[in-house]
């Protein structure tokens, strides 16, 4: 009688093991669910206000394509007018040594 109690005890855990395990899954799908029904609403509402989606962009890999971030843009540099030679080609003259 004492292996029946201790087996139907253990079985009975298991069971509570694995419903608490169930309804924590659930918890977190309707999670997500929820949240990626808030980005789709927050992208349909970009969409209709013509703001073009940039997932990529709002991560911070890459540079977002509005006008407005047109003023951050470095100009081109220009060579120093001090310069007296060019400084990314070997000497024309030959003088540099070459192994």
């Amino acid at each position: 009688m004492k292996r029946i109690q201790t087996g139907l005890t253990g079985l009975f855990g298991i069971v509570l093991l694995i419903g608490l395990a169930n309804i924590v899954v659930d918890n977190i799908r309707h999670d997500e669910g929820a949240a990626v029904a808030a980005n789709a609403a927050t992208a349909e509402t970009a969409a209709a206000n013509g703001a073009p989606s940039e997932p990529l962009a709002e991560l911070g890999v890459t540079p977002s394509a509005d006008d407005s971030d047109t003023q951050s843009v470095v100009a081109d540099l220009q060579p120093d007018p001090h310069l007296k030679k060019p400084m990314d080609r070997a000497p024309a003259d030959g003088g540099g040594k070459t192994h």
